[in-house]
């Protein structure tokens, strides 16, 4: 079976002309903690849904999708996180469709969007900012 890359292997390919890659504690300095839970719904169907969860030493610019068949899958939690901490915001549950298609091995041809849907739910916990 052929390896479909996921958005997490696409991204950490990628190279920026204006920014360069960090942890998630250098990202983000003003959190104590994160913690991120994904319900994946294959086809939009809760019948076959997977459940995650991620705490903060694994969390990374994206949440990858399950779909051995979709190519750049996923969602970025990075985009959510970001937003999250410039409004100070503590939980968050929020959905995304999977930004990946269906195609060929190495993406070159696309067969169809992926249909895998994500619900998301984040919770951050900020530093005490006296102890900065």
């Amino acid at each position: 079976m052929t390896h479909h890359k996921k958005a997490s292997e696409v991204f950490a390919e990628s190279n920026f002309v204006f920014s360069r890659k960090v942890s998630f504690r250098e990202a983000f300095p003003q959190l104590e903690s994160a913690r991120v839970e994904v319900e994946e719904l294959p086809h939009g169907s809760p019948a076959h849904s997977m459940k995650f969860t991620y705490d903060t030493d694994e969390i990374g610019e994206y949440i990858d999708c399950h779909n051995p068949l979709c190519y750049n899958g996923g969602f970025s939690l990075g985009k959510i996180i970001r937003e999250m901490v410039a409004q100070r915001k503590t939980h968050l549950e929020t959905h995304r469709l999977c930004q990946g298609y269906e195609g060929s091995p190495k993406g070159r041809r696309k067969y169809r969007d992926c249909l895998h849907f994500f619900n998301i739910r984040v919770s951050l916990t900020y530093r005490d900012e006296q102890s900065k």
